[in-house]
């Protein structure tokens, strides 16, 4: 039997990861001089309530190797499949593969996601979609790694304020594009957050998030909606809008935490779909 390991940033609530038999390896939160371990000493909505009653933003760290050493050793005779945070955005991946390296285990199978939050989510559900019709450790990650860059995330951030909190824009042009109601839709590609449009108004907002989506041969069978903050029905509307398009056979929501809300903050929305593969 294969051992799926994960980290927090995948945003897999610790009830789906007991269910599908997966173990999390949380990052850290910091705080002004407090630490916390992601959903485990801190949830997302204890960590909203700090975005909103402090000017200072916390920070996300990545475990150490002695975490995921912690948890390998938990399975000392099954194949483990490790899958991270992109390591692009975090030093996750290169814990892992330290730890893997100290273990001197060669059945540790550790996959480049180039994913963050739901759409990384989205490869864990498929990873343990394949261990659980029998595949290999190998298997799983070749397979991953195969379907990582045909998973999509578009979001729209609700104010720049977080943005400029984080050091990502300058206070003028967040006050700037606060006051001219620009929203900034953004994507991850090659496991880096890039903006992919910039709007104003929801139904500017709207409009881009459907050219963007006509651009790609977008998969119906799943989708997944994501919010951040503390208040799901942001995505009421969100969904509906694109749902009267995009029919999928199968959709669900999830609260996006600390490794994009930090920076994100609360009141963004997203939807993550797959495109579908092309064959060579």
């Amino acid at each position: 039997m294969v051992k799926i390991i994960v980290d927090s940033g995948s945003d897999m609530t610790r009830e789906l990861a007991e269910k599908l038999d997966v173990d999390i390896v949380p990052l850290h939160i910091k705080h002004e001089e407090n630490t916390f371990l992601d959903r485990v000493d801190i949830e997302p909505d204890q960590l909203y309530d700090l975005l909103e009653g402090s000017s200072v933003l916390p920070h996300t760290s990545q475990p150490s190797p002695a975490a995921f050493m912690s948890v390998f050793g938990k399975y000392p005779d099954e194949d483990i499949v490790v899958l991270t945070i992109a390591k692009e955005l975090s030093g996750t991946f290169q814990s892992a593969n330290l730890a893997k390296q100290i273990s001197e285990r060669n059945n540790i199978y550790i996959a480049d996601t180039r994913q963050v939050t739901l759409p990384l989510m989205d490869l864990v559900l498929e990873a343990c979609a394949l261990r659980d019709q029998g595949k290999g450790a190998e298997e799983i990650v070749q397979n991953v790694e195969a379907l990582r860059d045909t998973v999509r995330i578009i979001a729209v951030v609700d104010t720049l304020d977080y943005l400029q909190k984080g050091g990502r824009l300058s206070k003028t042009a967040a006050a700037a594009g606060n006051f001219l109601k620009i929203k900034p839709v953004i994507g991850v590609k090659d496991g880096a957050v890039e903006v992919l449009a910039k709007a104003r108004g929801k139904k500017s907002v709207m409009a881009q998030i459907l050219n963007l989506l006509e651009k790609d041969e977008v998969d119906l069978d799943h989708a997944y909606f994501g919010y951040t903050g503390k208040d799901a029905g942001i995505l009421e509307e969100f969904s509906a809008s694109i749902l009267e398009r995009y029919p999928f056979r199968q959709t669900d929501s999830f609260q996006i935490g600390a490794a994009i809300g930090t920076h994100a903050g609360p009141g963004a929305k997203a939807i993550v779909y797959r495109i579908s593969k092309k064959e060579n």
